[in-house]
């Protein structure tokens, strides 16, 4: 049996998690910079701006800073676990506003928002462009299949089953597909340990 390489950082930041359910605020940075990249990323692709995606990235640190004592290591590793958050708190938003998921226009694809003519709009544009370019680029590393999966996992409210059904792979194989993707997401998207 191979080793699961990514174990170590899984079991740091589990113990990030426990030390965020005790009101440590120094872990639950440690944790906001290794996933917060990824997560607004996330955000920006299903939301489809960069302002909505920002608010609903801080909306799911929150419930991950609220929530971390109900974290169990035992059915997902730490960034799974934020990474469902985050993906269930910006179709909860889209669902108030009875909105589909915009993952098909990018705000690099479709250009600044009307109005849009500098200062921190302008950066936050930017930004936004730079972060989908970012996951695209991290998408685009993932082989076929298993990218697709990873993306109806995450830009669809799809079943692992319904998922299996469109690929046309077990449930099994499908879930292995989106854990290895999220995994290698993280590694692509996080800031790099010093």
């Amino acid at each position: 049996m191979q080793p699961d390489l990514g174990s170590e950082e899984a079991a740091e930041e589990s113990r990030l998690l426990a030390r965020t359910a005790a009101g440590d605020r120094e872990a639950f940075r440690l944790l906001f910079s290794r996933y917060g990249a990824a997560l607004y990323s996330l955000a920006v692709r299903i939301v489809g701006n960069s302002g909505d995606a920002e608010e609903l990235t801080q909306d799911a640190f929150v419930k991950i800073w609220r929530s971390a004592g109900s974290y169990d290591p035992g059915k997902s590793r730490p960034f799974t676990w934020a990474v469902t958050i985050a993906r269930r708190t910006c179709f909860d938003h889209l669902r108030k506003r009875r909105r589909r998921p915009a993952f098909t226009v990018l705000p690099d694809e479709a250009g600044p928002p009307a109005g849009q003519d500098g200062g921190a709009d302008a950066r936050h544009a930017a930004e936004a462009r730079e972060d989908s370019e970012r996951l695209r680029g991290a998408l685009a590393g993932i082989p076929g299949g298993q990218r697709r999966a990873l993306e109806l996992a995450l830009y669809s409210a799809a079943s692992h089953s319904e998922i299996a059904r469109v690929l046309g792979q077990p449930v099994g194989t499908v879930k292995s597909w989106i854990r290895r993707g999220l995994l290698d997401l993280r590694d692509t998207l996080s800031p790099k340990k010093l």
